[in-house]
């Protein structure tokens, strides 16, 4: 049941990347075991224009922008989404590009085509898990839809 109430607990979220995105269906995996923190922005850019009208003073239009997830964590050798990251480190171009859907603790599902980018890792202390990071940048608008209960 969708949550409207309450504190968000961000382990609530749910992301899932599509393994498959070649194939003739989507493969969902979720994006969670080894991550344990996750980052989004809109990367926005912005227009800053003053008018005589202003006094000098300026106003700010919303020009454009990007969607991106940033994720980190451990790196997880066998579970299904890492592996799949991890397989397009060295690759660039289309073969960086597949799927995304997020799941918002009220329900919201959002949808989009993605570029895989700055995937880094495994790296750390010797004594330590392998710490890696990935960033999702949606590509275009998502469709963004309601889960019923």
């Amino acid at each position: 049941m969708p949550q409207d109430k309450g504190f968000l607990i961000n382990s609530a979220n749910k992301f899932y990347i599509d393994v498959t995105p070649d194939g003739a269906e989507r493969t969902w995996e979720r994006l969670a075991v080894g991550f344990s923190n996750f980052e989004p922005s809109m990367n926005e850019e912005t227009d800053q224009t003053g008018y005589l009208s202003g006094g000098g003073l300026k106003e700010t239009t919303v020009m454009g922008g990007q969607e991106t997830l940033t994720f980190e964590g451990h790196r997880y050798y066998g579970d299904k989404a890492q592996d799949y990251i991890f397989s397009k480190k060295r690759k660039i171009g289309p073969e960086r590009e597949t799927n995304f859907k997020y799941e918002e603790p009220n329900g919201v599902i959002v949808e989009c085509p993605c570029t895989l980018a700055t995937i880094e890792g495994p790296g750390g202390d010797a004594g330590a898990k392998g710490e890696i990071s990935v960033e999702i940048h949606l590509n275009g608008e998502p469709t963004e839809t309601t889960a019923t209960p």
